[in-house]
């Protein structure tokens, strides 16, 4: 079932800005599907904030926790 999501949605501003990349970078991961977002419109692409970090920590590489 559909669980729904509490949190504010980021823009590209917004999430270009937390990850420290280029807008023009989030636009190229967004349009390759490698990055994880939402499309609430034709032109609407929205990131959850908590499903960003768990997918920076899956792609962390030589950090042992």
């Amino acid at each position: 079932m559909y669980e729904a999501r509490l949190e504010p949605l980021w823009t590209y501003d917004e999430a270009s800005e937390a990850l420290k990349i280029p807008k023009n970078t989030l636009y190229s991961m967004v349009k390759k599907n490698t990055i994880p977002h939402i499309r609430v419109g034709p032109k609407t692409v929205r990131f959850y904030p908590s499903v960003l970090e768990r997918w920076l920590d899956q792609k962390t590489v030589g950090i042992k926790k």
